[in-house]
């Protein structure tokens, strides 16, 4: 069975450049994202939700106009392999599921998914011409309305440079920015070309040197499957009652207002 306009050889093909191997969930990304195209009227101006952060997104953009890129694909990763694509103006469109009852007649795509089988015991050839043959037969296509608070988009700010690091960065997320405010993800420090010491407005001490000191930005806590949200806000002040919490957050050192008489909106502005 064909996936659109490519038969499934030169789906494959383009699923091999693209993704760097022809994974079976990305050939049956495509005839997901297919069967759902299939029920919108045609002209239809659309975006993609995706419920999987696996192979899926790849499939949207192999066969759509929708990317992270434009923001016109979205990916809730509620742990099912599942794809939507809707009118992007009233919301409704429909959604394709794997059903793991239709499963039932396709034992070679029904062990790869349900990873009943290692990577060494899976027989690829027959994987993929039961992926072939299958199409979309083991489907479930329900028709859907996407709820608006999975649609907000951000809002575009201005940008600036941020007075540690020197680096461009959008102005709404703080006086500096994130990765000055520890969200880095490098074991290293990453100095700009343009990078310079801490303004006088600005100082980065030990959380024990905080106390009495005021937050020169939010301080976001993570409480994995709970929560996320700031902690501290920019401007509080910090208190002994505030080391624990800091601790727990990870935080040993954190940027405070400096001590001299510096216009902090100026620091905002650079």
């Amino acid at each position: 069975m064909n996936i659109g306009k490519y038969t499934f050889n030169e789906f494959k093909e383009l699923a091999q450049c693209f993704h760097g191997y022809p994974a079976p969930g990305l050939l049956i990304g495509g005839y997901m994202v297919e069967a759902v195209k299939r029920k919108l009227p045609e002209g239809t101006l659309f975006e993609a939700l995706i419920e999987t952060t696996k192979c899926l997104p790849d499939a949207v953009q192999l066969l759509t106009l929708c990317s992270t890129g434009n923001a016109w694909m979205r990916v809730t990763n509620l742990g099912r392999y599942a794809v939507s694509l809707y009118d992007k103006y009233s919301f409704d469109g429909w959604r394709a599921a794997i059903d793991l009852e239709k499963l039932e007649k396709f034992p070679e795509v029904k062990a790869w998914f349900l990873k009943q089988k290692t990577k060494q015991e899976q027989d690829t050839d027959k994987l993929f011409v039961e992926i072939e043959k299958a199409g979309d037969q083991y489907l479930t296509i329900t028709p859907v309305h996407i709820r608006p608070q999975y649609l907000k988009k951000k809002t575009s700010s201005a940008i600036v440079a941020c007075p540690i690091c020197r680096e461009a960065y959008p102005k709404n997320d703080g006086a500096i920015c994130r990765g000055c405010q520890g969200e880095n993800p490098y074991r290293s420090v990453i100095q700009s070309p343009g990078y310079r010491e801490p303004s006088p407005g600005l100082e980065y001490v030990p959380i024990e040197k905080a106390i009495g000191e005021t937050a020169l930005h939010d301080m976001t806590r993570i409480i994995p499957g709970k929560s996320k949200g700031p902690e501290f806000k920019a401007g509080q002040k910090i208190e002994a009652g505030d080391l624990c919490r800091l601790q727990q957050m990870g935080r040993s050192s954190i940027y405070v207002e400096g001590r001299t008489n510096v216009d902090t909106n100026k620091i905002k502005n650079l």
